[in-house]
C-alpha cells in the first residue's frame, strides 16, 4: 500500500519575490512542509499564550474584586460591632494528650469478643 501524500496549491498575488523565494527554496530542499508546519505551530503556540495572558489578567482583575469586596466587609463588621466579637476570632486547635515513652494507658473496660472462626486463621501458630 502506497502512502498517500497530501499536497497543497497557494494562489494569491500578494507574495513578494522575497517570500516566493523563500518558500521556492524550501519546496526544493523537499523541507516546505516541515516548515510551514513549525510556522503553524508556532502560531498556535503564540494563540495559547495570549489566551494566558488573558486568563492571568481576568484571574488579577478577579483577585482585586475580592480584595476590595472584602475590605468592604471589614469596615462594615467594624460599623456594625462585629469586629470584636469572639465569634470570629480564630480558634485554637484542640490538644491532644501525648502518652510518653513507656507511660502504660488505663483500659479498665475492654469490650469485644474473638469468634472461633478468628481463631482457626492464626492455628499456625
Amino acid at each position: 500500500m502506497s502512502e498517500r501524500q497530501n499536497a497543497f496549491t497557494i494562489k494569491t498575488n500578494r507574495l513578494s519575490d522575497e517570500v516566493y523565494n523563500k518558500l521556492a527554496k524550501y519546496a526544493k530542499s523537499r523541507k516546505l512542509g516541515d516548515y510551514i508546519s513549525s510556522l503553524i505551530l508556532r502560531d498556535l503556540d503564540d494563540s495559547s499564550t495570549g489566551r494566558k495572558a488573558i486568563e492571568d489578567k481576568k484571574t488579577c482583575e478577579m483577585f482585586e474584586h475580592i480584595k476590595n469586596e472584602l475590605a468592604d466587609l471589614k469596615a462594615l463588621a467594624k460599623t456594625t460591632g462585629f469586629e470584636g466579637s469572639d465569634s470570629f476570632k480564630e480558634e485554637e486547635p484542640l490538644k491532644v494528650p501525648r502518652l510518653k515513652e513507656g507511660k502504660i494507658a488505663d483500659l479498665e473496660n475492654i469490650s469485644g469478643s474473638l469468634d472461633d472462626d478468628d481463631l482457626e486463621e492464626y492455628n499456625d501458630f
